[in-house]
């Protein structure tokens, strides 16, 4: 999971002003002062006057942007953005805020080239640097992420967050020891890092670690109770350490957190499939389906349901349905096979245990020796 974060307001000597604002500047102070305490609402609202008395402003522009982006409107923080620039075509932070904005948006080239600006305005912007890292890394560019990230913390050694993404960076490449050390240094730099948790959980939970997982996921969510991710997580490493049961209340935390979470609802199918409890399995599987259509491997795992309660043509169904959004789901080509056997269609269902052997499926070569001569 990527961490990047815009610089929310640039730090201003905020002067006196009356109860009743006369000047650009007053709005502006006024706006940040609320915006700082939380009531973007009236932010916006001062952002607004401040520039209706002074249309120029490049500052009242950014500050709107910045409050607008908060508040969840893109598009309108873009359209501040462009004219803040227009206005000033030389702050850092303006081009790492739109830069910022246009990643979020899926710009990422253009992104990039936002953060370039401010990186040639600014050599020692390291919030740049680290978010150029980050949209380099989600377009496949790894050496540069790794050169920003790298850059970010010589600029500034305390700056927690660069640690954490290179620590991902480093997760994907399999570097698993190195990735480890990148997130004890930012949680070392910050304590309260919460997302720094849940990536070293990860990352403790692939390399085996699920002791070590299980106490990070449980600090991440005691600094974030609503964080549905985590729960998902924890629940994955109780599962394999075969405790369904703790793992199916966690999935449960998660969608209770997240009414559309497809995946917790998948897993709460997979729960309650090694609870023995199908019916229950394959009506979450539903929900998963409800909520994501295409989701493969929930008909994949909501057929074994049904198979496991002797609807075969139900699982028969599933698995089609399965091969036909995965069509190298060798599984589920095994599956198929096999409901068609106990559906007396052996001819058909030999093929496609015989597809699932080409596909490499262990269990193929076996059925085919006893159903298919």
């Amino acid at each position: 999971m990527k961490y990047k974060s815009a610089i929310l307001l640039v730090v201003l000597l905020l002067l006196p002003f009356s109860a009743f604002a006369e000047s650009a500047r007053e709005y502006i102070d006024q706006g940040i002062t609320k915006a700082t305490s939380g009531d973007l609402p009236g932010a916006l609202s001062d952002f607004n006057l401040a520039i209706e008395k002074d249309p120029k402003s490049a500052e009242a522009y950014y500050s709107r942007a910045v409050t607008k982006a908060t508040m969840g409107d893109q598009k309108g923080a873009l359209l501040d953005y462009n004219k803040s620039i227009e206005l000033n075509d030389t702050s850092a932070y303006a081009y790492n805020n739109r830069g910022s904005l246009k990643d979020d948006m899926g710009e990422k080239e253009s992104a990039i080239e936002d953060y370039d600006r401010a990186i040639e305005l600014d050599p020692k912007f390291a919030m740049a640097y680290n978010n150029r890292g980050t949209a380099r890394r989600e377009i496949g560019d790894t050496e540069g992420a790794l050169a920003d990230y790298k850059k970010a913390i010589e600029i500034d050694p305390k700056f927690a967050m660069p640690y954490n993404n290179l620590g991902n960076l480093r997760g994907r490449q399999g570097k698993n020891k190195e990735a480890l050390l990148d997130f004890d240094k930012a949680i070392k730099l910050d304590p309260n890092f919460t997302i720094a948790y849940f990536n070293r959980a990860n990352t403790k939970d692939d390399s085996g670690d699920y002791k070590g997982a299980i106490s990070d996921y449980d600090k991440a969510i005691s600094l974030n109770p609503k964080y549905f991710d985590a729960y998902n997580n924890r629940g994955n490493v109780k599962s394999k350490e075969k405790d369904y049961q703790g793992a199916l209340e966690d999935y449960q935390k998660a969608v209770e957190l997240n009414p559309k979470f497809a995946l917790g609802y998948y897993n709460i199918g997979l729960s309650y499939y090694n609870l023995e409890k199908y019916q229950e399995a394959i009506s979450s599987y539903n929900k998963a389906i409800e909520l994501n259509p295409r989701f493969a491997q929930a008909y994949d795992n909501r057929a074994r349901s049904k198979g496991v309660t002797k609807d075969y043509q139900g699982a028969l169904s599933d698995f089609t349905m399965a091969i036909d959004l995965d069509p190298q789901n060798a599984k589920a080509y095994y599956g198929s096979g096999y409901a068609k056997i106990l559906l007396d269609k052996t001819e058909s269902g030999c093929a496609d245990i015989k597809k699932a052997q080409k596909m490499g499926y262990k269990h193929a070569e076996e059925t085919l020796k006893q159903y298919c001569n």
